[in-house]
């Protein structure tokens, strides 16, 4: 289990340092929010593109191997990326090369997520995901702050080197990781006949287990307008409307990393007692925090205190959106058999990634266009949405809660 916590340490590091200068040099370079929108989707259409197929090879390849081919091909890719930054106009072979590593990144979750149970005892389950959760998250928070160090937009190429050698000792710790066996799956034969065959059991298994397709409902509706408000319109307002430094840009996402880390940390260790908090009160507390997004946005609008204040809030939202989106992953592990979990796990990620793109583009066309007031009045609209899916998906939190109370 430590080595493949310390591989996803250093793989998040890697990833986390490319994101974080790509999002500065993409704003630096262009000012406009619908580009930053555009290239922060590329990533997540070449996950969608491959996430279909990521599933079944989980479920049939050893993970081991899996896991160094991602590291691997990363590293390849971020090569790539020293090359593009070197050419007169970037955007575009960024661009191509972001959907490439996206593609890559399809298999992160399936694979992880289907390795888990195979490092870990049942009863431990709910406690290793709260570990995995709290390495990424803490890679999440070290990667802004050696991004913001190492970041030059005339030299952008320092932090992909760093990032190369992030993904060297993942490598190191992939190629040493003992992993059990996968089970072995009865039906052989072609490929398109293997992909037909696996994708009927899948929704086989999900006709069955319907509490798992409304799981991937909800959060395809929440990822749609607040993971895309978040990731999209509060970096984009924070860098031109309320003008912040590179390194406090560096603050804003370790600060952000650290309410995920606090969240996960917090199921990890009481997750138990964490398990009685109804998750329709963790997601109406969500909603009021989002809520209170409009003091920032709107009556403090381009001094400090506005960014402390929205840092502080949407640092809280995402400390309780971790431990809410622990516990569902945590259900789904637990109701689905191991022989199917990469599938599964790979169905979940396409439905709820699907929404993000969609709403990144949304939020980045407007972003250029937007007051204080329709601001504002975009954050109250998300609060009542927010409310509803809490009130309408009342009965599957609470089936949720029971499943997971009763595997303790």
């Amino acid at each position: 289990m430590k080595l493949l916590l310390g591989s996803q340490l250093f793989s998040v590091l890697g990833t986390g340092m490319i994101q974080f200068a790509i999002a500065l040099y993409v704003l630096d370079l262009t000012k406009s929010a619908l580009t930053f929108s555009v290239i922060a989707s590329m990533a997540i259409v070449g996950k969608l593109i491959c996430l279909p197929i990521c599933g079944i090879l989980a479920d049939r390849l050893p993970k081991k191997m899996l896991l160094l081919i991602m590291d691997i091909s990363y590293g390849i890719l971020t090569v790539g990326l020293i090359l593009a930054s070197k050419v007169q106009d970037p955007i575009l072979p960024i661009g191509i090369i972001l959907v490439i590593l996206g593609l890559v990144s399809a298999f992160e979750t399936p694979v992880v997520q289907s390795t888990i149970p195979l490092v870990c005892q049942k009863d431990e389950i709910p406690q290793a995901n709260g570990a995995v959760s709290s390495v990424g998250i803490i890679g999440n928070i070290i990667a802004p702050i050696m991004g913001a160090i190492l970041y030059n937009f005339e030299a952008i190429s320092n932090v992909f080197y760093v990032s190369i050698f992030c993904y060297l000792l993942a490598i190191i710790c992939e190629a040493a990781l003992k992993i059990e066996k996968n089970q072995e799956l009865s039906y052989q034969g072609r490929i398109l006949e293997v992909v037909k065959h696996d994708s009927k059991e899948v929704a086989r298994f999900l006709k069955q287990n319907q509490v798992v397709v409304q799981v991937c409902l909800i959060a395809f509706l929440l990822n749609f307008l607040m993971t895309s408000f978040i990731q999209v319109l509060v970096p984009y307002l924070a860098r031109l409307q309320m003008g912040i430094s590179d390194n406090q840009f560096g603050m804003m996402n370790t600060t952000f990393a650290i309410g995920g880390l606090v969240g996960a940390v917090l199921y990890s260790v009481f997750g138990k007692q964490l398990l009685k908090i109804s998750l329709v009160k963790l997601l109406n507390a969500v909603a009021v925090l989002f809520a209170g997004l409009v003091i920032p946005y709107y009556y403090l609008e381009k001094n400090n205190h506005a960014f402390l204040v929205m840092v502080s809030l949407v640092t809280v939202i995402l400390a309780l959106v971790t431990m809410i989106s622990i516990q569902l992953v945590v259900y789904i592990q637990l109701v689905t058999e191991q022989k199917l979990l990469g599938r599964v796990m790979s169905f979940v990620m396409i439905i709820s990634t699907l929404a993000i793109p969609a709403g990144q583009v949304l939020f980045g066309s407007i972003g250029n266009i937007l007051t204080p007031v329709t601001t504002a009045m975009l954050c109250v609209f998300i609060t009542i949405f927010t409310v509803v899916i809490a009130f309408l998906g009342r009965n599957t939190f609470k089936l949720i809660q029971k499943t997971s109370i009763e595997s303790q």
